[in-house]
């Protein structure tokens, strides 16, 4: 679809709830098009479209739409350089920062926790930084009330990138940061597998999901939870990478956050601030 020029996606949400479900907007009675308290990483705009007959309105989440598609697809056919990896990583650790961090004021909004973190729902831009994208299993935290949206099923999300307290069913879902913390889980798969994929002296490997070499191409509950619970293994992290200090550093990234015990793993400011580092030395090498 083609707005003021742009191309763009467009999705038609039925209510203000499926709406809300979405974005997390705070809406306002008199504004009929404005843009995601988040759009920093996310780029949503919502418009209000009243219809015809005047009795209700139709709600439109639009996006800037991004040829190269999600990073599970660019990852399949391109390889990328250590300055694209620390780029794509940095990106993609800003933009869980931001969901996760309760931000008060008018323009706020609250803290939100993704729980589906995957390569297929994270977004390449044109200019190869990466969008976070999918909020439909997201959970929003009320800090006031100390209260979590959430539906009394936990065991949501792609079993592959399922953390372990959700493998074995021993997650406190009635504390925040446990949410935020199975999102950290995913990110280290997300991160190893980009990592894969960056060319370094010209050696590079093939692209995998996470545990590929272990469970079967649409893995169960059960096939997942042997495997991250019981056997306690974790994705690969080949010995080549310690020659290269951007992957040496990732790696190190990796391991902390796939501890068993959610409480140990970093948190995305943490792993925000780290990568930023990287960034500070390819720059002054440069």
């Amino acid at each position: 679809m083609l707005m003021n020029g742009k191309q763009e996606v467009v999705k038609t949400c039925l209510s203000v709830l499926e709406l809300n479900a979405e974005v997390f907007c705070h809406g306002s009675k008199s504004v009929t098009r404005r843009k995601c308290c988040y759009t920093d990483f996310c780029n949503n705009i919502t418009i209000h479209l009243p219809t015809d007959n005047g009795t209700w309105t139709q709600l439109w989440l639009v996006s800037e739409y991004y040829e190269q598609g999600s990073l599970f697809d660019y990852l399949n056919s391109n390889t990328v350089t250590v300055e694209g990896m620390i780029k794509f990583t940095f990106s993609i650790a800003s933009g869980l920062a931001h969901l996760h961090m309760e931000i008060v004021g008018t323009q706020g909004k609250p803290a939100i926790a993704h729980r589906d973190l995957k390569s297929k729902n994270i977004l390449v831009k044109r200019n190869e930084t990466c969008a976070i994208a999918d909020l439909g299993l997201a959970v929003k935290h009320d800090s006031v009330l100390n209260t979590i949206d959430i539906p009394q099923n936990p065991r949501v999300g792609t079993k592959r990138y399922m953390a372990p307290e959700i493998l074995d069913d021993a997650m406190n879902i009635n504390i925040f940061e446990s949410f935020k913390r199975t999102d950290i889980y995913a990110l280290g798969l997300v991160y190893w597998e980009i990592s894969r994929r960056c060319s370094v002296g010209g050696i590079v490997e093939e692209y995998q999901l996470p545990y590929h070499d272990v469970v079967p191409s649409d893995p169960s509950i059960e096939d997942m939870r042997k495997v991250v619970c019981e056997q306690k293994l974790r994705p690969n992290i080949p010995n080549q990478w310690q020659s290269c200090e951007a992957l040496r550093v990732m790696g190190r990234i990796m391991r902390e956050c796939w501890y068993a015990n959610g409480a140990a793993r970093l948190t995305a400011l943490r792993i925000k601030k780290t990568i930023s580092q990287l960034c500070v030395q390819k720059h002054s090498k440069a």
